[in-house]
């Protein structure tokens, strides 16, 4: 029966074995030089668009809330002026001292 070793220095060895401790990977020239400049341009880069969004956002919002306001007080205006209208006609009805029958028998006779 064949025992097998799994610790890190026996795998170590057998990779070593097989491999040699040549590496296959390689970088561009000047690759890891160039790596901080390019790291902090990039999170400049998503700074600046999250900024940019941010101020989107917030435009939206005012935009919403003063579509809002004007859309309420153009309802409110709306209903005052309406109010105001049917006060008008009470009033006028109670200063011509018509009463409802006169008015109901006058729009009657009127078809």
């Amino acid at each position: 029966m064949k025992t097998t070793d799994y610790s890190t220095e026996a795998l170590e060895a057998k990779l070593h074995e097989r491999f040699g401790t040549e590496t296959s990977f390689t970088t561009p020239d000047g690759y890891f030089e160039a790596l901080p400049s390019r790291v902090m341009s990039r999170i400049a880069e998503r700074r600046r668009r999250r900024t940019a969004w941010r101020w989107a956002a917030a435009a939206i919002l005012v935009g919403a809330v003063v579509a809002g306001s004007v859309l309420f007080e153009s309802k409110q205006s709306q209903q005052m002026a309406e109010a105001e209208n049917i006060q008008y006609i009470e009033d006028a009805l109670n200063y011509s001292m018509i009463d409802n029958m006169s008015i109901a028998s006058y729009l009657t006779e009127a078809e």
